[in-house]
């Protein structure tokens, strides 16, 4: 099945397998800019688990050529938060959190050393557009559990979540165990942010960038649930 879902033309979700109905940007996507053919297998996905193989039409109608599939989640699933940062950058960790299998994708609130401060109708307008970003990555990734970007999310609502580590200096090695990895700002968090008692991971000895750290945490953590298998 999976060499199935690498060797299609292209992967896209729907609604419901059972209507097939593409939207009109998809629709778009497929025929003009990948010119996908009616000859061409694609991919289709509910985003929760279940795809089917099936054609494209010129007018952009989908059939399905298969019986339906179905994935079961992982074991557990994998969570990321992050201190967004300027420009691209938060774009450039969904896209590539999502490439890597992680399940959610949560970007904090600012913190003491935060550098880009959302407000509350750019925060709701960023968590929208860091979505169909992981939406798209899911497509060319080939996924059929699409993650989801949560809404920016105050740190102490983190703390208090099971299994759950910061990503600092002097840490323990990333494990199966932690399944929350909590990501600073450049700068890292400051002392007064550790409420209580928290766990503390490692992402190597080099002093990475805010997005890079984001980026190693992840495959980290899927490296290890792969590991757990």
């Amino acid at each position: 099945m999976i060499e199935t879902l690498r060797r299609s033309a292209a992967h896209v979700f729907v609604q419901s397998l059972e209507t097939l109905a593409l939207s009109t940007d998809d629709q778009h996507h497929l025929l003009k800019v990948l010119r996908v053919k009616s000859t061409d297998q694609i991919t289709v996905s509910n985003g929760v688990g279940a795809w089917i193989t099936a054609t494209l039409s010129k007018d952009g109608d989908v059939r399905a050529t298969s019986e339906l599939f179905v994935v079961e989640p992982p074991k557990w699933s994998l969570s990321i938060a992050f201190a967004p940062v300027k420009g691209e950058k938060p774009e450039l960790i969904v896209q590539k959190l999502t490439e890597l299998g992680i399940d959610e994708i949560i970007p904090l609130a600012p913190t003491a050393r935060s550098v880009v401060r959302w407000d509350a109708a750019k925060a709701e307008k960023q968590t929208g557009r860091l979505q169909r970003v992981a939406d798209e990555a899911s497509m060319q990734s080939r996924r059929v559990w699409l993650p989801v970007v949560h809404p920016v999310t105050q740190l102490a609502d983190l703390v208090s979540r099971a299994e759950v580590a910061f990503a600092e200096p002097g840490g323990v090695e990333v494990a199966a165990v932690h399944r929350t990895i909590v990501v600073g700002p450049e700068g890292g968090f400051a002392p007064d942010e550790f409420v209580g008692s928290v766990n503390r991971v490692s992402l190597g000895e080099s002093v990475l960038r805010a997005e890079t750290a984001a980026i190693v945490a992840g495959a980290l953590m899927t490296r290890c649930r792969r590991g757990e298998m």
